[in-house]
């Protein structure tokens, strides 16, 4: 009896601890589980292959190639709805679930996309130097600087009556920016909004023109972590295809459909009729300093107005109505009012 309760307790001792099991093979938690009700129904935006243009803009092939970046313009291909729905649902933190940054969880396997694993993917290595795009996120930039790199002669960021640079408009941009553009916002910085760049992308955009360090595999990651935890139930989720190339090489089967296409790829015919052409040969205006207080310079589109610039022209109008209500109502009672004694108007008279 003695030895056996101590074989027992031997071999209790030496049993290793299982590590902790997620909620089920599909899901982290049930948290996960609710939140893919709102993952099933967002669309995927789908990344797109570039060519280097050769003929027409040798530059952006020979900035890929000076950066290493090559396989960005060369991966996309088939992606799992599936797979990246499910990737996306786990990958948001909710709560205390045991996930951390940079990880998700699909058919029961971890899925790294962090940095190095990124790196890893683009077969391409970061030697550590300062990245020069987080430093001018950090720090600032001199948007007339930007201006100066991304826009045609005339061409400068929108403004709000505050003088608050808003965005750039894309008929504003050189033919080479607005083809790295449509580069970044389908393989990069994931955007479905493509007729003007926001500041964030505009200060990348500036950083690859002048030829600045850009930890890309930061970029990438931060994009996927960002999309993960929006609240915003309807945007779209961006870089499929790397996705389901990442659950790919950790294990998961991807070949199941339903699948999706990658989108036309960019090229010469892109870059003529999006990228060149009349548009960008029509003289600009000259640009006026911006007013730091007061209305912008030219009157914006109502759909490029900000909330509270739509709140003051509604305010404005209803006043006005107010006003004609007010006016009115004053001259029929002055006409009452001669109307029922005529003697005071004539001794007043």
């Amino acid at each position: 009896m003695v030895s056996s309760s101590r074989k027992r307790i031997k071999t209790v001792g030496h049993k290793r601890k299982e590590p902790e099991r997620p909620y089920s093979n599909k899901f982290l938690s049930h948290r996960h589980e609710q939140n893919f009700l709102i993952i099933q129904d967002r669309r995927l935006l789908m990344e797109c292959k570039a060519g280097w243009i050769l003929d027409l803009a040798p530059q952006f092939g020979e900035e890929l190639e000076r950066r290493n970046w090559e396989r960005l313009a060369t991966y996309p291909a088939l992606a799992n709805i599936v797979v990246v729905k499910e990737f996306y649902t786990n990958s948001k933190p909710l709560g205390d679930s045991h996930t951390k940054d940079y990880m998700s969880y699909v058919k029961g396997k971890i899925i790294w996309y962090d940095p190095d694993s990124i790196n890893r993917f683009m077969h391409s290595e970061w030697t550590g130097v300062q990245c020069q795009f987080a430093l001018n996120m950090e720090e600032g930039s001199e948007f007339d600087d930007i201006e100066s790199v991304v826009c045609v002669p005339g061409g400068h960021f929108q403004r709000n009556m505050n003088g608050a640079v808003v965005h750039i408009k894309k008929v504003d941009l050189t033919p080479l920016a607005k083809y790295w553009m449509a580069f970044s916002h389908a393989n990069i910085q994931p955007c479905s909004h493509v007729s003007d760049i926001t500041v964030s992308r505009a200060i990348f955009l500036y950083c690859v023109l002048r030829g600045m360090n850009i930890n890309i595999r930061h970029v990438i990651a931060n994009e996927i972590q960002t999309c993960a935890s929006t609240a915003n139930n309807k945007a779209p989720l961006g870089h499929p295809s790397l996705i389901t190339h990442l659950c790919w090489l950790a294990g998961v089967d991807t070949s199941t459909p339903p699948l999706e296409r990658p989108r036309k790829a960019i090229d010469e015919a892109y870059y003529r009729q999006y990228c060149g052409g009349d548009e960008t040969a029509q003289p600009k205006p000259p640009r006026h300093p911006p007013r730091r207080r007061g209305p912008p310079q030219a009157q914006m589109p109502p759909h490029d107005l900000e909330p509270f610039q739509m709140r003051d022209m509604y305010m404005s109008l209803m006043e006005a109505r107010l006003q004609s209500i007010v006016d009115k109502f004053m001259n029929t009672e002055k006409r009452r009012h001669k109307l029922v004694f005529p003697s005071a108007s004539v001794t007043k008279s």
